[in-house]
């Protein structure tokens, strides 16, 4: 099968069959049969009542009905992919493919063990099918099973080593299980996505590579792809309406409990109501909490999209009349970039999810600082910088401190000894992080790892990852998932946290800097790298960024060993908290605004976008000496 619409992949192979021809090609050489109206090339005589052949004629109509199913999924139709799909099976059993896109229609609405039904079906009759064997995957990842996913993911490469979106799956389940035995591989598989020209799932490899570049390329071509099957409305005429207010819409599907939002805080309840109208667009059902009632009622209109198509959602953005519109999730969990790809507001922003260029030839500006775009870097983006004077990352100074920290024995962490600390997603580390991790513990007897780890099968990968390389398993403590405010009540107990690299932390940097606990970071050339050294910049703590792998090892195994210096870092810490930029959410949010009105300003004056600052470019920023 050549199909590559799958949820984890944004190729868009519309209205292609197995052999990659097009639905007009392959009708045409049905009709091209014996039996049916041929060319006159062939010098034979037909009469105008000649039957098309029967055969031909079956496989025909199979196929415009399976075209029929990818335009609604593409669509987000997924009521229709499901009863097209079913029709699809009754008339054509012997077909796998109607079997899988019933599945895929099932799972999109949670029922998964009806889905693999219809999978185990449709693998029966093509047991070689590597698209199967990833939807199957998928439907185990979706159900909460993704070690058995992985699996499936290993059966589809063994069938099709170049099936993109089984390696981007696989990259993501085996890292979120500290499984790195496809390191080996990497070079090869990395080399499959980018002959393929498609990364699969962005966000997967963003850990494993430090290629900014790449991710562009692909990304626009993706865009490329998309746009000769979208609608799109870019003819929005400059005009200044007088005296309106700017209408800004925001579109996430995180207006509840989610860690985006704990950051943004009173963000959008604080906009300027003079100046702006904010209009908040829904991507995902409804999560009713205290907190996503408070978002949803502090702004001037809510809307929940779920069951539009990209195309309806689109066109009820534009009747609001927005004049700008800020994507908040690009390509990260229960996004919808097509919405965007179809233009909703005569200026358009990605903004604090995805962290990179969004490729969208549609997206006017991408939301950065001196430190995550420096100048040099801008090469990487399409979209033109928004420059916030200090740093990209909203953060909330309201949100509280633990009244209460839980003592190192409740956390399952040892009394007398240092602690390193590295809380980052698991996706996140890789061996190369690691290697460096444990040569701290060899250096630093008294010392132990605090990891997070929430699965079984990731503390049994990291205590044989440690133990290869002489480490015992007395100097991991696995730390679990926990609420937010869980989380930074235990925070305080860490000594020092260690960064990963390619894509470091993020959230994670600024709620470890809000409690006081020093990070050591090493930026590299994409945007994901260099989050934590924004931050670090931005609390006046440039002195534990470091440039290389050495660096990186010899500064934390120095404030390990120099309870002195470490001491003074903390009270730095401690003391900038609230005369530097990094939580002064009030400035924050004003220079956030003026930069959104700036935006507006130039596309009402008829002006295409270009990068903008808050004043004069500012150079780019020194680095303190160690």
């Amino acid at each position: 099968m050549g199909q590559k619409l799958d949820k984890n992949t944004f190729s868009l192979d519309l209205g292609k069959n197995a052999g990659s021809k097009t639905a007009l090609v392959e009708s045409q050489r049905f009709l091209g049969r014996k039996g049916a109206p041929a060319s006159g090339r062939s010098g034979r005589k037909h009469s105008k009542n000649s039957v098309v052949d029967q055969k031909a004629a079956g496989q025909l109509e199979s196929h415009l009905l399976y075209k029929d199913i990818l335009l609604a999924r593409v669509n987000n139709e997924y009521t229709k992919v499901g009863q097209l799909s079913q029709q699809g099976v009754e008339q054509f059993p012997t077909e796998a493919r109607f079997y899988l896109y019933l599945a895929k229609s099932f799972s999109q609405s949670g029922n998964y063990l009806e889905a693999l039904k219809h999978l185990t079906q449709g693998l029966a009759l093509e047991p070689q099918n590597s698209e199967i064997l990833v939807t199957i995957g998928n439907t185990l990842e979706g159900w909460g099973k993704p070690h058995d996913a992985k699996g499936f993911y290993q059966a589809a490469l063994a069938v099709d080593p170049a099936n993109v979106p089984a390696i981007s799956n696989l990259f993501n389940l085996s890292l979120a299980e500290s499984d790195w035995s496809f390191f080996p591989n990497l070079p090869d598989m990395l080399k499959v996505l980018e002959q393929a020209n498609t990364l699969g799932n962005p966000f997967n490899i963003l850990s494993l590579t430090d290629a900014p570049g790449l991710h562009k390329s692909h990304l626009m071509h993706r865009d490329r792809s998309m746009q000769k099957n979208v609608l799109k409305n870019d003819k929005f005429k400059p005009q200044v309406p007088p005296g309106e207010k700017i209408r800004i819409g925001y579109f996430s599907s995180d207006f509840h409990n989610h860690a985006t939002m704990f950051l943004l805080g009173k963000f959008f309840e604080n906009h300027d109501l003079d100046r702006f109208e904010v209009f908040l667009y829904d991507l995902q059902e409804l999560v009713d909490t205290d907190f996503g009632r408070q978002i949803r009622s502090n702004a001037q209109s809510y809307v929940s999209l779920v069951g539009m198509t990209d195309t309806q959602a689109a066109e009820r953005a534009r009747a609001d009349g927005l004049d700008i519109a800020v994507d908040m999730k690009v390509y990260t969990k229960g996004c919808r970039p097509l919405i965007f790809s179809q233009r909703v507001a005569p200026t358009q922003v990605s903004y604090l999810g995805y962290p990179g260029t969004s490729g969208i030839s549609n997206m006017d500006y991408f939301v950065g600082d001196p430190v995550t775009v420096p100048a040099k870097n801008r090469r990487f983006f399409n979209e033109k910088i928004i420059y916030m004077p200090n740093c990209y990352q909203a953060n909330d100074n309201l949100r509280p401190h633990p009244d209460v920290i839980p003592s190192k024995a409740e956390l399952g962490l040892p009394e007398d000894k240092f602690i390193f600390c590295s809380l980052n997603n698991p996706n996140k580390v890789t061996p190369v992080e690691y290697d460096i991790w444990m040569r701290l513990l060899h250096a630093v007897p008294d010392s132990v790892l605090w990891i997070l780890a929430p699965s079984e099968h990731q503390k049994k990968n990291l205590t044989d990852e440690a133990a290869a390389r002489g480490i015992g398993p007395e100097r991991l403590v696995f730390a679990g998932r926990v609420s937010i405010k869980a989380h930074l009540a235990r925070l305080p107990q860490a000594d020092l946290f260690l960064d990963t690299f390619n894509c470091c932390a993020h959230t994670t940097a600024s709620e470890t800097l809000w409690s006081g606990v020093p990070l050591i970071t090493k930026p590299g050339e994409q945007f994901a790298s260099r989050v934590a050294a924004s931050l670090l910049t931005a609390i006046g703590c440039e002195d534990l960024i470091t440039q290389s792998a050495e660096d990186y090892f010899d500064l934390a195994l120095k404030l390990a060993q120099d309870p002195e210096a470490l001491g003074q870092i903390k009270q730095r810490l401690k003391d900038n908290l609230w005369t530097t930029p990094l939580y002064d959410s009030e400035s924050y949010l004003r220079d956030f605004q003026d930069l959104m009105e700036k935006a507006v300003t130039r596309q009402r004056s008829g002006q295409a976008p270009k990068h903008l600052f808050l004043g004069e470019e500012p150079t780019s920023p020194k680095k303190k000496a160690r």
